[in-house]
């Protein structure tokens, strides 16, 4: 039969030849190949049939070639054949080299030597540039045929998994991957190999993910495959659909709904990691449905139990709602949480008797796993929070039975009960094993490193022995803080948990008191009193409206002194069941929330503690929160005896603990004014000049504390400058008061003030410039300490154009010479600076800073050097309202004052008054706002930055560097940045560098690494950076190749930019125009920098000093 269908193959036209071919691939099936094929005289079919090859066309030899494949069985020991077959790989017709392909692929599935030669020549078609697509795609197909013995299967999966992972084109890796894991399915070892290949692919590969899921999506349901298999292919899938940013603009609705009946049938598996997968996928559907439209949700609910009625157009058949869906996904959740606990009970009972129990660890990293789930439905549904909490009770309800003598079953209506009835031993777990670790909210533990050592919990505390109840309870209250984190910053959220906290603290208070003197518990606390209080301000800002008059502020002195009085409450039980590691996390708290009174407490404690290398460390927040809450007590003189009197008292917790005071508005009478206190606000700036002094002397040269003292030290330049504003404010006041005696008020005096609040007002601009720099300096950076160095910077922005437009419309301002006026103040830049930090999107402040210019002024588009203020927290918003109640009530001000004119000297005063009075104000509502620390400040590392090495270009100089007069000095730059590639995620695209230099003599030899922070060092880096970011957006608007001298009065400067490299090194030259400079020793200052593939800018330190030349004679 076959010799009679190859003769008339030969004979045959184009058509008849076709139909032969269509027969024998129809016969062969999906192997492609007849099986047992066998003839008497093998010679002679195949002889006919390359008959047709050698004098046919490219479609004749492509249809012979498929001939061939088909009766591999026959053809496989041919060496004519496989002549044919591997000169045809290389023709120059796709068509004739994907019937090649086939062919080769049929003959490797029945012989292993062949297999090895074609493995190399397909590895070769593949990456060759000249290949066509539909060749290339051909050739990855065959991979799986590939397949004759495990030696070769083993040697196909590492080249494929190699080209995966290498240089092959994203828009094919879905089909590498298709195909070798059908190879591999051949091999159990291989077959979980390949899933953590393709599970590390797809979430960094961009690739038509269509081609996957609808590959794999009809395994679930096959019931050829084992549940581990299942299992596997579900991971996958749930890699393609949550592991990058796919979401529905990758899928469509029938797809989705597919998928989501696949994940609601794995909910009833036996497998535990099926149903952590199913809900994983479970949840992210129900993340996409936020996104779309009605009608689109119904296309992918369709048939699903947790269809809605909510869509438009839907009938009352479909019975449930949106908060009924998140009450049944919540529960699902939770219960998955309570099986994972069954199963390591049922797994130990038989080690019970011994105490030999241990916790898996990949158990650990499973039932966190359920509470990210958890945050990111509330983070999308914000009323799932209190459904969450709701069950999250009845869990530790139930966990609290655990370890209780003789317990039996508990049934709980929400939560599936635990099924245990012994008693478990405490299992070994640390800290670190149940920290929950979200998206958008880091858990609270605080990475502080001091010198060699490492401040943990061992370090206070000494019993680490923890139960499995004991983790998942902390995990519970971990959730329940980062869930309240995430809805303080969810915009529009109007859901208030203080119930739900409420009945969860009362929940633990009942069954398990010992999680009372635990960080978790004092956050979690804290959030019920802010959930209270931020409650009770917006209920009272509403029934007011919106007042011109005054800001309405979320952080009332009230709620800071009901928010202290619980704090310390707390805090002094922490301390004295000495739970010293938890009440140092607590002091943490309290400094990122302006909580003086409590952190100086604590820090008081722990230095009587003493745990001896942290005793800089302490020493140093100690007189730092002491002096911050010196300045608080200023303001809140009243507040000191009701904090002084809880300090003494020595009460136990209650239910009622997190509603501390109901009457803290009777407490504090109103804030003092600052005008009388200069001089203890000077006592208080040089007693934050000791926190820093504290921590010189445990300084390494890795600059472990260089954040911590730069930010103290911008701390100590705000109190000296506001101690000249309030000096300047007391003088004016003093002459308003005495304006009747004194008819004839001297135009000096005016013209002093004004003068002196410019310079004030420049100050301030800088001081924002440098936590700019601070915050860009530090690339490691979490969002919320860059947000708060953004608010920082902001409010330092203000108070600069505060200053400095409270006195310009007054006729005695037009009377000051400018050239009196500090060299670098303008007030455009003032209120460009301002007008480059507000929300761009706020039209009507926008629109009020755009009055203060007469004529238009260029709103520059400049590099994100520093994060813009995050308006999402009570603090950001409440400077916000200030700076609205700032900018309108000057704007009114200057309206008022030229309405009515000016005359003389004592209407210049009472103009000048007016303004003063207006600037006191602003910053006697900004001074109450409550000054907070970053979170960063608590991580103790080496800071990261760059190192800059200068030769001169001449290597035939041997006076090293040095300079003829009336010569440019030539460098060769190389520049090495240090752990910047290892410890972020940052990958610059462009680096730049300023070098700069006066005619100043440099009298110290220079060239040695920066051992210590230093003030003065910072200062200079704030000029580099302006004029390096000046020079930057030049670069990037025009397009500029820059690396020549600019020299000017002062400084003479020049500009290199460098290649990124993996390295960490770069190589760049520029010419230092210093032909004025007369004979000497210079010393050259730099400073440098990066900008990220986004336009992000960040600064790298200077780590070593610049390079001292000369200019001599030679």
């Amino acid at each position: 039969m076959l010799l009679r269908l190859a003769t008339e193959f030969r004979t045959a036209d184009g058509a008849m030849r076709d139909r032969i071919v269509r027969t024998l691939l129809a016969a062969a099936g999906g192997r492609g190949a007849l099986a047992g094929a066998r003839v008497a005289e093998p010679d002679q079919l195949l002889r006919r049939v390359k008959a047709v090859y050698d004098t046919g066309t490219a479609r004749d030899r492509a249809l012979a070639l498929r001939v061939f494949g088909c009766l591999a069985d026959v053809a496989k020991d041919s060496v004519h054949v496989r002549s044919l077959i591997l000169s045809s790989l290389g023709a120059s017709s796709a068509l004739e080299v994907k019937a090649a392909i086939f062919a080769a692929g049929c003959v490797c599935h029945l012989s292993e030597d062949f297999s090895w030669i074609i493995l190399e020549v397909f590895r070769r078609l593949i990456c060759s540039q000249a290949t066509e697509p539909q060749v290339i795609v051909a050739a990855i197909k065959a991979f799986s045929k590939l397949d004759c013995t495990l030696d070769v299967i083993h040697r196909v999966h590492e080249v494929g998994k190699q080209m995966v992972l290498g240089t092959l084109e994203d828009a094919f890796k879905s089909e590498m991957l298709y195909s070798l894991s059908r190879l591999v399915s051949r091999s159990i070892i291989l077959f979980c190999d390949q899933v953590v290949q393709a599970m590390s692919v797809i979430p960094a590969t961009v690739f038509p993910v269509m081609t996957v899921f609808g590959r794999l999506l009809p395994l679930i349901d096959d019931e050829d495959f084992s549940l581990d298999c299942k299992s596997d292919v579900l991971r996958i899938l749930q890699k393609v659909f949550c592991g990058k940013a796919s979401g529905i603009h990758h899928f469509n609705g029938s797809e989705l709904s597919k998928l989501l009946l696949s994940a609601e049938s794995s909910l009833q598996s036996s497998s535990l990691e099926m149903q952590g997968t199913a809900l994983e996928i479970l949840v992210e559907v129900f993340c996409i449905l936020k996104q779309v439209r009605p009608d689109v949700n119904m296309t992918i609910l369709t048939g699903s139990s947790f269809a809605y009625a909510e869509c438009q157009g839907v009938t009352s058949d479909i019975p449930l709602t949106s908060e009924e869906n998140e009450d049944k996904i919540i529960t699902l959740i939770v219960n998955y949480i309570a099986s994972l606990v069954n199963q390591v009970i049922s797994s130990e009972k038989k080690k019970v008797a011994s105490g030999n129990i241990s916790m898996p660890s990949e158990l650990d990293k499973r039932y966190i796993a359920p509470f990210r789930l958890m945050l990111k439905l509330v983070t999308c549904y914000p009323s799932a929070g209190t459904v969450a909490l709701g069950k999250l009770s009845d869990l530790v309800k139930e966990l609290s039975q655990i370890n209780v003598s003789d317990y039996s079953e508990v049934a709980v209506t929400s939560v599936e009960p635990f099924q245990t009835n012994v008693t478990l031993e405490e299992l070994s777990t640390s800290n670190g094993n149940v920290e929950l670790l979200a998206t958008s909210i880091e858990a609270s533990r605080i990475e502080t490193g001091i010198g060699k050592g490492k401040l943990d919990s061992s370090e206070f505390d000494h019993k680490n022995q923890k139960s499995i109840t004991h983790d998942l309870t902390l995990c519970t209250l971990k959730f329940a803080n980062a869930c309240h984190d995430v809805l303080c910053k969810t915009s529009g959220a109007r859901y208030n948990l203080h119930d739900s906290i409420k009945g969860l603290i009362d929940c633990i208070h009942q069954n398990d008191s010992q999680y009372w003197s635990t960080y978790e518990a004092f956050h979690l606390i804290m959030c019920a009193s802010i959930a209270r209080d931020t409650c009770k301000i917006r209920d009272g800002n509403q029934e007011s409206g919106d007042s011109k008059e005054e800001p309405n502020f979320f952080l009332t002195p009230s709620v800071w002194i009901a928010q202290e009085l619980c704090a310390l409450r707390m805090t002094k039980v922490l301390i004295k069941k000495q739970k010293y590691w938890e009440a140092y996390r607590s002091s943490m708290y309290c400094c990122r929330k302006g909580l003086w009174f409590t952190a100086s407490f604590v820090f008081r404690k722990l230095s009587e503690f003493n745990p001896g290398t942290f005793s800089c460390w302490l020493k140093s927040l100690l007189l730092f929160s002491a002096g911050e809450l010196e300045m608080k007590l200023l303001l809140f003189p009243s507040a000191t005896v009701k904090l002084v009197s809880e300090l003494k008292t020595d009460n136990d917790l209650t239910e009622d603990l997190f509603c501390a005071e109901t009457d803290t508005d009777s407490i504090l009478s109103g804030s003092q004014e600052l005008h009388g206190h200069r001089a203890k606000i000077t006592g208080i700036c040089g007693r934050t000049c000791l926190a820093n002094d504290a921590l010189e002397s445990n300084a390494s040269s890795d600059h472990e504390f260089f954040f911590q003292r730069w930010f103290i030290s911008l701390r100590s330049s705000f109190l000296e400058i506001l101690t000249d504003v309030l000096g300047i404010l007391s003088a004016n006041s003093s002459a308003f008061e005495g304006r009747e005696d004194h008819l004839n008020v001297p135009g000096e005096l005016i013209q002093g003030q004004i003068l002196a609040l410019a310079t004030c007002s420049l100050r301030l601009s800088d001081l924002a410039k440098s936590y700019d720099l601070l915050a860009a300096s530090h690339m490691d950076m979490d969002r919320h300490s860059s947000s708060s160095l953004a608010r920082l910077a902001f409010m330092c922005s203000l108070l600069a154009f505060c200053t400095a437009y409270s006195v310009d419309f007054s006729r005695a301002y037009s009377d000051v010479q400018p050239c009196k006026l500090p060299k670098r103040f303008s007030h455009a830049r003032v209120l460009q600076d301002l007008h480059g930090r507000v929300d761009g999107s706020d039209r009507q402040i926008v629109s009020q800073l755009q009055q203060f210019m007469p004529s238009s002024f260029d709103a520059q588009v400049c590099l994100q050097s520093s994060g813009r203020m995050n308006c999402s927290g009570d603090l950001e918003k409440d400077s916000y309202s200030l700076c609205h109640f700032a900018v309108a009530s000057l704007l009114c001000a200057r309206g008022n004052a030229k309405a009515n004119g000016m005359k003389n000297g004592v209407d210049c005063l009472y103009s000048l008054h007016e303004g003063l009075q207006l600037l006191s104000s602003v910053l006697q509502k900004f001074m109450e706002l409550p000054f907070v620390v970053p979170k960063y400040f608590f991580r103790v590392r080496p800071c990261l930055g760059a190192e800059l090495y200068m030769f001169v270009s001449n290597p035939a100089d041997k006076n090293g560097m040095s300079v003829e007069p009336g010569f440019q000095l030539s460098l060769t730059l190389c520049m090495q940045w240090k752990p910047v590639l290892k410890k972020t995620t940052i990958r610059p695209v462009k680096l730049y560098c300023i070098l700069a230099t006066s005619s100043a003599p440099c009298l110290d030899a220079s060239g040695t690494r920066s051992k210590q922070f230093e003030p003065d060092k910072t200062t200079e880096m704030v000029e580099l950076n302006s004029k390096l970011l000046q020079y930057i957006r030049s670069d990037l608007r025009k397009g500029r190749d820059e690396k020549g001298s600019q020299s000017g009065s002062e400084m003479v400067t020049a500009y290199a930019r460098f290649e990124p490299a993996d390295s960490g090194q770069g190589f760049s030259a520029c010419l230092l125009d210093v032909a004025s400079f007369p004979e000497g020793s210079y010393q050259i200052k730099w400073h440098a920098c990066c900008v990220d593939e986004n336009g992000s800018y960040f600064s790298l330190l200077p780590l070593n000093d610049g390079a001292v030349f000369s200019v001599r004679k030679s």
